[in-house]
């Protein structure tokens, strides 16, 4: 290896670190470089609380010895920070028991074409940015005399580049970015308090609405004043997208393969059989234009795609990674993903999104006579068991009373089970969006027969 540091997302020269990790034992070998520069603005009474720039860098190699796998990272990326990655890779292949089903990914016939970098990031001024998140700080405040403090506004963008190369043959490299605008609101009347929080997301900053994303977290915050409890009853919740998102996460982790073989997902041997509402229709969509987690390629080197999931109610299938997909005797749904180079490829969903006829929300509602607008559920993940299906959740909203909202509502359980909750679904609202909860696109969704639990 020669010069001073690589560049982790060079293919070149990450090319010569697999020649380096063959030539020194490794059968087989694969190498994944990545470098961001994230940055972070908080505001807080319109001073600038926090200002934050991170560079991270580093790589992961996999190594294949006589059918053994070794893995290893750094972020020391000189020549002698490489030959120590290689060293170590290799030592951990050799002591680790063989694994026919840890493999490489076969190289791609060709990637989609998925542009997910705009250089409009780079137009705005730091500056600029700290405007945007004053602007949705007094937004807020502007909104409604209710509202006393923001307590968090907070803009964040990312700015990374990925490079993956293998000795089987996959070579490739992008650059992708994102930025969210973020708010936590505090609203007051006769002695009690609410929260609201509301996102922005998008991939340079001109597209996100300051203003928009203060009003909405007010709005959210001091249309609960005066919550309380409800009398138990049994009706239809009308989960807003923030709320749906959450849900539709514990579905993705239940519809990957690595959970069917090792029985940990309700949906095992139900392929093909009606598992929703006809209405429901939930993707996987790597390569979707506007999705925070689309790309050329996943983090193992196979063509990212649009999957079904459930198509028209029935079950169509689950995602898989190489390991998964060989154990399976399947092709990889390009769902092999990392958290960072520090990490081996996992499979998990990219863009969850949940598509079908869409109404007004306000028509949905008026269609109720009697159940609630959910616009909050603590503990989602572990109110929701991806094994058992049994979902039970505290909550926050407003209830629905012959087609009207009327009492805000909190202390309140919803409860069922997932199959009963995707059979349920009556209605999709108009309002799909982007929600940086994983990345998930969704709507409102309204469900009938769920228990709200009260006093």
């Amino acid at each position: 290896m020669s010069g001073e540091r690589l560049d982790v997302t060079a293919v070149e020269q990450l090319d010569r670190i697999v020649a380096v990790a063959q030539a020194t034992g490794a059968d087989e070998a694969e190498v994944f470089g990545q470098r961001s520069v994230s940055r972070r603005i908080k505001v807080f009474g319109g001073d600038v609380e926090e200002l934050d720039q991170a560079v991270r860098q580093g790589l992961g190699l996999r190594v294949v010895r006589a059918g053994a796998v070794g893995y290893a990272y750094t972020s020391d990326v000189t020549a002698a920070g490489v030959d120590e990655l290689v060293r170590r890779a290799l030592a951990h292949a050799a002591v680790t028991d063989p694994d026919e089903h840890a493999l490489l990914a076969a190289p791609a016939d060709g990637y989609p074409a998925v542009d997910v970098y705009d250089r409009r990031l780079d137009d705005l001024s730091v500056e600029e940015k700290i405007g945007m998140a004053r602007d949705a700080e007094q937004a807020a405040l502007d909104h409604d005399p209710r509202v006393k403090l923001v307590e968090d506004t907070i803009y964040a963008d990312d700015d990374a580049g990925v490079a993956l190369v293998s000795s089987l043959g996959v070579r490739g490299s992008y650059r992708e970015d994102d930025c969210y605008l973020f708010l936590y609101v505090l609203a007051e009347q006769d002695d009690a308090v609410e929260t609201g929080i509301a996102y922005d997301v998008g991939r340079y900053p001109a597209g996100l609405d300051a203003t928009a994303c203060g009003i909405e977290a007010a709005t959210r915050a001091c249309r609960l004043l005066g919550a309380r409890a409800c009398p138990s009853f049994k009706g239809t919740a009308v989960l807003e997208p923030y709320v749906a998102a959450s849900v539709l996460n514990v579905l993705g982790s239940a519809l990957t393969a690595e959970a069917v073989q090792k029985g940990r997902s309700l949906f095992a041997r139900l392929e093909g059989t009606p598992v929703a509402a006809p209405i429901v229709t939930l993707l996987d969509d790597g390569t979707h234009p506007q999705g925070l987690a689309s790309a050329p390629f996943d983090d193992e080197g196979t063509a990212c795609r649009r999957t079904p999931l459930i198509s028209a109610g029935v079950l169509q299938g689950f995602l898989y990674d190489v390991r998964t997909a060989h154990k399976a005797g399947r092709s990889s749904t390009g769902n092999g993903l990392r958290g960072s180079y520090q990490a081996l490829p996992s499979v998990r969903p990219t863009n969850l999104v949940l598509e079908g006829r869409a109404m007004p929300v306000a028509q949905i509602v008026a269609g109720i006579e009697r159940g609630v607008l959910v616009t909050d559920a603590v503990g989602v993940h572990s109110g929701a068991n991806p094994v058992s299906g049994e979902f039970s959740v505290g909550i926050s909203g407003i209830l629905i009373e012959n087609g009207r909202l009327t009492q805000p509502l909190r202390e309140v359980t919803l409860s069922s089970d997932i199959l009963s909750m995707l059979k349920g679904v009556v209605a999709l609202g108009d309002d799909a969006r982007w929600v940086p909860s994983g990345s998930v696109l969704v709507p409102s969704v309204a469900i009938e027969g769920m228990s709200i639990g009260g006093i």
